[in-house]
């Protein structure tokens, strides 16, 4: 089924998805997200916060957050699939459906590199823990001066 031949039964679903369309842009950034969790002021690159983790922890976080940056890579390439289809087309929908789709591809690839830079600041914890303890007791002590 083409986005022109949509049922009446299938309208909600699209207003939702155009809902959420429009209303991305008032959701909070994975990055903004990553530092509030982090408890932190900042937008270090490094992401200070995960220092506080154990060894362990760093590993599971490491494994979830590259296969989320996979996840994103592979969105990516199916973008690109559905803009080389969406190309050759003329009509007004078709043109409408690429400008929305490269608008998801930019969100996809922001997401990518910074699942991908999550996964190798927690494998760069996890394997320099001196670096880790000395970053997390640093941020212990600023702690009770930032409330």
């Amino acid at each position: 089924m083409h986005l022109d031949q949509t049922t009446a039964h299938d309208a909600p679903l699209l207003t939702d998805a155009r809902e959420m369309r429009d209303n991305a842009h008032r959701v909070m950034p994975l990055d903004d997200a990553l530092h509030l969790l982090q408890v932190d002021p900042g937008h270090s690159l490094a992401d200070p916060g995960l220092a506080r983790l154990t060894e362990s922890c760093l590993d599971r976080l490491f494994l979830a957050a590259r296969h989320q940056a996979e996840r994103n890579h592979d969105g990516i390439l199916l973008l690109l699939d559905l803009l080389q289809l969406a190309q050759g087309a003329e009509r007004v929908s078709a043109r409408r459906l690429m400008r929305d789709a490269i608008h998801q591809l930019r969100h996809h690839v922001e997401d990518q590199q910074r699942w991908q830079s999550l996964a190798d600041n927690a494998a760069y914890y996890r394997d320099n823990r001196q670096v880790a303890e000395r970053i997390a007791a640093r941020l212990a002590a600023e702690r009770p001066t930032q409330r």
